[in-house]
Formats: structure tokens, sequence, C-alpha cells
């Protein structure tokens, strides 16, 4: 139920009301009728104040109601009293990690703390002392970004370069995972949605619910529990990162560390990187023009961006997504040529269109 507030003219008008018909005598012995819609009278001026003041009070009401249901806190209301109330901390800017590959012309020491770097604007550290042994084929080196935030991201094989150049090193790449797991701040309708889903499914001792929470809180959108993934009493956790991409081994270590803290001590888990399986859809449209291939192409990324690992890809829904597009008069969709279900460990990632006859 929305609570309804009364404009401020309103409030004034009923303060007037109220006052209407009453009288009084003054000293002088004569009888004073109020009136408080009269102009540069003291019942006017009250009646303005008491109607300020009261419009005020509900618009306090308003917002404090509003900071009262998790559905409508705000991050800087009384959305992280409802976090710490339910035990779920927004995720923080994260740094990315991983390992760069380094090779060397005699043995030599990288220590830990060396910095690397792209073009000066962003540095990663190496989180341990490593030695690279002369003619190695890239020794690895575990690197963390200096800084929080995406721009800590770098695909495999970049070129880094240190700081303070030790000799004897010749060259640094990224290895082939990348490095990955550079957040920004969690958004804050992610982090209402996981209030809200601890709410309405409350921890049970190492359900499947709780393991599915656990993986997101440990920062992974994607996710699929498989019980008896390598045996019986064993819990295989596939996850997924944003784009979706394939987690490297260092965010799949920092995933199974989170869930080891939260799990039950006998819960045998199994973390592992989920199979990325892209989609061509081969579409005809009618009418075949370049705008309905555009808004064609965001919707059908926009279907298949809510997939679920292991989950079902209809024909139909995919049918839908395109028939959703304003314009479109008809379609064929010839590939697939039916659902499809992906495996335990398989998620579905748009790719691109192939593009058909004219339907």
């Amino acid at each position: 139920m929305t609570l309804s507030i009364p404009l401020p003219q309103t409030l004034f008008d009923r303060f007037c009301t109220a006052l209407d018909g009453m009288k009084f005598t003054a000293s002088d012995g004569t009888t004073v009728q109020l009136d408080a819609r009269a102009p540069n009278t003291l019942e006017n001026v009250l009646a303005a104040v008491h109607a300020m003041g009261l419009f005020g009070l509900y618009l306090t009401l308003q917002s404090l109601a509003k900071e009262l249901m998790v559905t409508t806190a705000t991050e800087k209301g009384l959305l992280s009293q409802h976090a710490i109330m339910w035990g779920i901390p927004r995720n923080p800017a994260a740094a990315a990690v991983g390992y760069v590959l380094a090779t060397a012309s005699v043995e030599t020491i990288v220590p830990q703390g060396t910095e690397f770097t792209v073009d000066g604007t962003s540095r990663w550290i190496t989180t341990a002392a490593v030695t690279v042994l002369a003619g190695s084929n890239g020794t690895p080196i575990p690197v963390t970004a200096e800084s929080t935030g995406t721009a800590g991201n770098l695909t495999a094989g970049t070129t880094v370069t240190m700081v303070s150049p030790i000799t004897g090193i010749t060259s640094v790449t990224v290895d082939a995972d990348g490095l990955a797991g550079g957040a920004d701040i969690e958004d804050v309708e992610n982090w209402r949605s996981r209030i809200i889903d601890r709410i309405r499914n409350p921890a049970s001792g190492g359900s499947e619910a709780d393991y599915e929470r656990w993986a997101k809180d440990a920062g992974a959108p994607y996710f699929n529990v498989v019980p008896g993934w390598v045996g019986s009493n064993t819990i295989g956790i596939i996850v997924a990162m944003p784009g979706p991409t394939v987690p490297t081994v260092a965010q799949l270590a920092m995933i199974k560390s989170y869930i080891d803290q939260q799990r039950p001590v006998r819960g045998n888990i199994v973390v592992v990187a989920a199979e990325i399986m892209p989609q061509t859809p081969t579409i005809s449209l009618n009418p075949d023009t370049a705008n309905a291939r555009t808004l064609v192409q965001a919707a059908v990324s926009a279907y298949y961006a809510v997939q679920t690992i292991g989950g079902w890809l209809y024909k139909s829904q995919l049918s839908d997504a395109i028939s959703s597009v304003s314009g479109e008069t008809s379609h064929v969709i010839s590939a697939p040529t039916g659902d499809q279900q992906m495996a335990p460990n398989q998620l579905a990632s748009f790719d691109h269109i192939e593009w058909g006859d004219v339907a």
C-alpha cells in the first residue's frame, strides 16, 4: 500500500476548515469569528506554517517507510543495515589477480613486491619471490593489481614491463588465463537481490540453495550446483565470471576458499570452470533491414544473457525475443533446429547471428 501524501494546499485547507465558524468573545465584549483564509491574519499564517510543517513530517514518514523495506531501501539509507542484519555484506571492489610468465638470460630472482606496468597508468605487483631459470619457457609469477577495478584485468599474452628493470629478465607476458577478477564495488541492485535471496532462502545446513548463494557471494554471477559431481558425498560447483568468461585458476581458488569458510565441515566440494558454448543462430527476417538486424541482434543477445549453466535453450523463447522487436513482421529460425539442453558444466553465450535469406 502506497502512503498517500496530501499536498500543502490540502493541509492548509484542512486547517482553515477546522477553524471555520469558531467564535470567541474579545476583551471589549465583541464576538469574533475566526477566518483563517483571510490574508495577513494570525490564523492565516498559522494555517500556512501548520501545512508546511505537517507536509515535511509526511515526507519524512514516506522516506522512513521506504528505508524499512529491503526492496526500497537506498544505498545511503538503511540498505547497509538490512545487509548487516541478514549477514550479506556488499562485495567490495576487487583487484585483478593471476600470473605473468617471465623468461631470463641467466638465473634471476624476481623479488616479492616487484612492479609491472603496460603503459605506466596501472601497475601489477608480485605477491611472492620467484626464481626464473636461464632459458626457461616462461616461469609463472603470481601478481595482483595495485588498484581495484576492471582496469587491472589483462588478456592472455599481453606484454608487461618492469617499473624497475631487473638484469637478466628478458621478457614478461601475461599467462594463458589472463589477469582477471578486477571489479568495481558491487552494484546496489545486485547487492539488494542477494539480501532478498537470503531472506527468502534461509541457510539450511548446506543445501543446494546455500551453495548457490555462497557461489554468488564469492563473485560468480553464473553457477550450477551438481551433487555427486565426482562421486558420492561430493558437490560440484560450476562457475563462470561476468561476460560470461571462463574463470582463471586464481579466481577458482578464491571462490573455493570463500565457500570453504561457509560450508559444513563435512561438505566435499569441487569448484570447476564452466565451458562457454558460443551460440550462432541462423535467422531470416522480414523485413530484412539494417535497423531490423540491429534490433534483433540486441534482443537475441539479451535472450542469451539470462541463460544458466546447464540450462535449457528453448527455440520458442528465442522466437519470442525476435518477435518483440518493433517493425518485425515475420522470421524464420533455421538454427538451432530445436530445443537444446546444455551439459551441467556448459553455459550458452551469444556470439553472432548468421543471417539467412528474407523470410
